[in-house]
């Protein structure tokens, strides 16, 4: 197991518990517990997709305490977190779950209060959300867009009760999460990728629209010409899209998607016979975009289902671009 030790400043630590709920897909951590340390930051590895927030503090017989918080990664920028959030000798309060192994040195981060009372979150899921989430109104889908993770979460949450068969209960019943490509910085295909709260950007050119998802650098591409797929067509991660225009909502349909152990929900595979049917369309006069999709795939669903998203126009935004870093994504499988 990693550890970092050349952590330099000391400060009082205290550990108060607190029951708490959530979830996150590594195992290590207790989902159960929360954990306040403080001390003194040495160090805020700001990565993708997650970061590292390294504190040192003391324990009660004054012996230093070097803990490493895995945070969100770049996908928190959304809710204003940079590289620069937190910063070297800043005396702070983490809010975390600890590891059951090494509760002491390992957690995972809820959020960081600094001490003029900013708060900074460490992961999406706690965030603090404001009233109001879009920056501004949109003339197209094309821009800056950030999906609602409520609708994500509860796409999640829903897994169990999806209608799969035989194959896909297997499917889900056997996923192991060292497995995951998130850990070979590989993103999930759509409709998850197309749900997960990190920052979009769409671009709408002649022929296609480019969708930029700023977790794990996805790129997804979809015709708008008339073009169909070729005989022999390749089977690819994001599938092959096309999509023409119903007004400014733009329909797509995808195909020839690759086997992905979870190409329908984490943890639930798909496999060739996937096909999707999306819809991107402006709504609030600009303000937000409504995503909605249609998936079947026989060999995993019993029939099809369906979900949609709220996207929040973020003009004020641009993609980190910070590239998919193997150890960080990797990293919590070590623990």
């Amino acid at each position: 197991m990693r550890r970092t030790s050349s952590l330099l400043i000391c400060a009082a630590l205290a550990w108060i518990a607190t029951t708490a709920k959530g979830h996150h897909g590594a195992a290590p951590f207790d989902q159960q517990i929360r954990v306040t340390v403080e001390g003194v930051v040495t160090q805020f590895d700001y990565r993708n997709p997650h970061s590292f927030l390294y504190l040192r503090s003391t324990d009660s017989a004054g012996n230093a305490v070097d803990m490493t918080i895995e945070a969100q990664g770049s996908s928190l920028r959304p809710f204003g977190v940079t590289p620069d959030s937190l910063t070297a000798g800043e005396r702070v309060t983490a809010v975390i779950h600890p590891s059951r192994n090494s509760p002491r040195e390992w957690g995972l981060g809820i959020e960081v209060i600094k001490q003029d009372g900013t708060v900074v979150p460490l992961q999406n899921r706690f965030a603090r959300r404001p009233q109001r989430r879009n920056t501004g109104t949109a003339t197209s889908i094309a821009g800056v867009w950030v999906p609602r993770d409520e609708d994500f979460f509860a796409f999640a949450r829903n897994r169990p009760s999806l209608p799969l068969t035989e194959k896909g209960r297997e499917s889900l019943e056997q996923f192991n999460v060292n497995l995951s490509s998130h850990a070979e910085c590989i993103a999930v295909p759509p409709p998850t990728l197309m749900l997960y709260g990190s920052v979009d950007v769409v671009e709408i050119l002649d022929d296609r629209v480019l969708i930029h998802s700023d977790w794990m650098g996805a790129e997804r591409v979809i015709y708008t010409d008339g073009r169909s797929a070729s005989d022999g067509q390749a089977r690819t991660l994001y599938g092959y899209s096309v999509g023409h225009w119903e007004g400014d909502a733009l329909v797509v349909e995808t195909t020839h998607f690759s086997n992905n152990n979870s190409g329908v929900a984490a943890g639930i595979a798909s496999g060739p016979q996937k096909r999707m049917t999306e819809r991107f369309a402006p709504t609030d006069a600009g303000a937000g975009l409504t995503y909605s999709f249609v998936v079947e795939d026989p060999e995993y669903l019993t029939q099809a289902i369906s979900g949609s998203s709220r996207w929040d126009y973020r003009p004020d935004l641009l993609p980190d671009d910070v590239p998919c870093d193997l150890e960080s994504a990797a990293r919590y499988l070590s623990e």
